[in-house]
């Protein structure tokens, strides 16, 4: 007993019967389960996934091979298949053997060519697009992608889309998958084919939920959903929008964009800031006017309410910042632990913009202060 679980679905197949013939001619260049074997007692989808399974290749012309029933277990456990409840009846061995190409002398066969190839992949991708929207009206947007064997390009330019007909697709699945197709020609005549294709969920974007002025600190109640137009980008992640500000107005149904978020500054050019400077149990404090602009960790310069004062020092909270120490040989004893004055050149020196340099080897960095 054996039963076949296809790891290309996620649906369990429940296939009953495996029925071997005794012979078998093959006209591609591998041999499918379905060459060799009839599916019975299984749903339409489930027969079509079985018989595509590639069992090995095929024989070269002119000669034949024998497939034997413990080649066919073999092959089938090696795809992943569950063999549990499928009864093999029929032959315990295949004669497989290839078609024979036959010369058409009468009339030559078209060439085909790149543009005829990729018109049929077109039109088959089109073709399944409706029939997804039509059979799953609940998807959301994806995007399609279908690469079809050379060999079946003509028979797909040459009838008509709303014929095809397509089994087999799990939606859940985002890499390439292997899906059935049956068309119907003007004479009635149904053909089978395997197309192999590619489903992607495109995922929804933020927009504004309405009008948002420059300077608006972003939550969550100011942003909606929305599918995006095609080859539209956006931010999928609230975490990235909410809790921002806006460098520019965004108006209703625009969508959010990353170049138009700042994190919200803890220090605005003007305020009025407290300024530390810490050494050991003690601090000292003073408040000095902020030019410039930083959130936390950033170095911003600050100049004294009265007089010429200027320095560098780090956002360390809300309208508050902390600075580094004069070296100790540089201190005053007198006057204890002293603010560093004087303009921005004498503090700096030669260190590049940015740093703060001073004997004790301390730089003020972006992101705090470091050795």
């Amino acid at each position: 007993m054996l039963v076949c679980c296809n790891l290309y679905s996620t649906d369990s197949l429940h296939a009953e019967i495996l029925r071997l013939k005794a012979t078998a001619e093959v006209n591609t260049s591998v041999v499918r389960l379905g060459d060799i074997a009839d599916v019975l007692h299984a749903d339409p989808e489930q027969v079509t996934r079985m018989q595509a399974m590639v069992l090995q290749p095929a024989p070269p012309q002119g000669r034949t091979q024998v497939i034997t029933i413990s080649q066919i277990r073999g092959r089938l456990q090696a795809l992943g298949v569950d063999l549990s409840q499928l009864e093999l009846t029929g032959r315990s061995q295949v004669r497989v053997s290839t078609q024979k190409v036959e010369q058409e002398s009468a009339r030559p066969q078209a060439v085909t060519t790149q543009q005829d190839q990729e018109q049929a992949e077109q039109k088959i991708q089109q073709a399944m697009t409706d029939w997804i929207r039509s059979s799953y009206p609940d998807s959301k947007q994806f995007s399609l992608t279908v690469r079809l064997p050379r060999d079946n390009v003509r028979q797909v330019l040459d009838n008509r889309a709303d014929m095809f007909r397509f089994a087999g697709l799990d939606q859940l699945l985002e890499t390439e998958q292997a899906v059935g197709m049956k068309l119907l020609d003007a004479q009635g005549q149904v053909h089978e084919m395997r197309i192999i294709c590619q489903l992607k969920r495109i995922p929804e974007i933020l927009a504004a939920k309405y009008t948002l002025n420059k300077g608006t600190v972003v939550r969550a109640d100011d942003l909606v959903w929305m599918r995006p137009e095609k080859s539209q980008t956006g931010i999928t992640d609230p975490r990235l929008v909410i809790g921002r500000e806006l460098t520019r107005t965004v108006y209703q149904s625009h969508v959010m964009r990353s170049q138009d978020l700042i994190e919200v500054p803890l220090i605005r050019d003007g305020a009025i800031v407290t300024v530390y400077a810490r050494r050991g149990g003690i601090s000292v404090r003073r408040e000095m006017r902020a030019q410039g602009t930083g959130g936390m960790g950033d170095p911003i310069t600050l100049i004294a309410l009265e007089g010429r004062d200027r320095l560098m020092a780090t956002v360390t909270g809300y309208n508050q910042a902390e600075v580094n120490y004069r070296p100790t040989n540089e201190v005053q004893p007198q006057n204890g632990i002293q603010f560093i004055s004087g303009s921005s050149e004498a503090a700096v020196g030669n260190v590049p913009s940015g740093n703060i340099q001073n004997a004790g080897g301390y730089a003020i960095r972006r992101g705090g202060i470091r050795k």
